[in-house]
């Protein structure tokens, strides 16, 4: 059996038609040179209508030919019985052969496919990771400001406090200021009524003086 070709029958069998449709003018002036785009799959196997025949084998039918079905020709091909048995043999093994080779490639599928299947799973867990460190962050960013939110409710309370003790001590100073008013308007009128007083004796004093000089006279 011929040998599958995987590696430059199929590439040659394209550029040698695009080179055969660039050469068909007659009249053609200039060359024209096609490079050819290989789209080879690595490992993939090549099988075209052209290498199909090379892939057979060996068969003549015209050989078994049979003019006579009672008087079979002996020039129709034959084999022994030893022959038979051995190429049988032979056969079904290369059978069995195929048969778990078929089935490695089928297993292969399979793994291939679960490969698949893990990579995408993997994929999913990444994304969900990636999710739930996005939802972490966004409840830090709700703790942090959480605890900016609290310290403003701090300093707040602090400043009302600092506002009722300023109102409070406004109110006591106005009052200490009113007292001492008071206290100076006291103060005043004792200074006066003194004042007063002293100047009643002063003139009592002026009128006793004035008439003992009287009677002196």
């Amino acid at each position: 059996m011929a040998r599958i070709d995987t590696t430059k029958t199929a590439a040659q069998t394209v550029a040698e038609k695009v080179a055969k449709g660039k050469n068909g003018s007659a009249n053609a002036t200039t060359a024209s040179t096609t490079t050819a785009i290989d789209t080879r799959i690595p490992g993939l196997l090549s099988v075209t209508p052209d290498l199909i025949p090379g892939m057979m084998p060996i068969f003549h039918p015209e050989k078994y030919q049979v003019t006579d079905p009672l008087n079979p020709s002996e020039s129709i091909p034959q084999a022994k019985e030893a022959q038979f048995d051995k190429g049988m043999r032979i056969y079904e093994g290369a059978t069995r052969a195929l048969k778990l080779t078929g089935a490695a490639l089928d297993l292969t599928r399979e793994k291939f496919t679960v490969v698949g299947k893990h990579a995408k799973a993997i994929g999913s867990g990444i994304q969900a990771a990636t999710e739930i460190e996005k939802v972490r962050g966004n409840y830090i960013d709700y703790l942090s400001q959480k605890e900016v939110t609290e310290q403003k409710s701090v300093t707040l309370d602090i400043n009302q406090n600092k506002t009722i003790a300023d109102t409070n001590i406004a109110v006591f100073t106005k009052d200490e200021l009113a007292q001492k008013l008071k206290q100076a308007e006291v103060k005043a009128e004792e200074t006066r009524l003194k004042t007063i007083e002293v100047e009643g004796k002063l003139s009592s004093f002026k009128q006793q003086l004035g008439d003992y000089l009287e009677v002196e006279k």
